[in-house]
């Protein structure tokens, strides 16, 4: 039951993920790339880059969020993410997905 939770969390997160990219008109070449954060770490990309989507997700259970929305990335064609990588920072609370295309001057 668990598992279930995990996997319709990362659901709904690709779907705000989905309206994020078709809202804000990426194009093919434009990507996204993910980071798990702290609330710290959140703010300074949310300061530096728009859009973002974040979600908090119980630290205990963060890795197994990102292996699901990863998996489910793949029923995704219009979200382009070339590096299937997830960078971590320590105390992570928080899944984000931003396009580092898309600084904010």
């Amino acid at each position: 039951m668990q598992n279930e939770s995990i996997a319709l969390q990362a659901k709904v997160f690709l779907y705000h993920l989905n309206n994020a990219n078709n809202e804000n008109g990426f194009r093919t070449k434009e990507s996204w790339k993910f980071s798990q954060v702290s609330e710290q770490g959140k703010a300074e990309i949310e300061h530096d880059f728009f859009p973002t989507v974040s979600v908090q997700v119980d630290p205990k259970k963060i890795h197994d969020f990102a292996a699901s929305v990863l998996l489910q990335l793949k029923e995704q064609p219009k979200i382009n993410v070339p590096d299937l990588n997830v960078s971590i920072q320590t105390g992570s609370e928080y899944f984000i997905a931003f396009s580092p295309d898309r600084m904010i001057r």
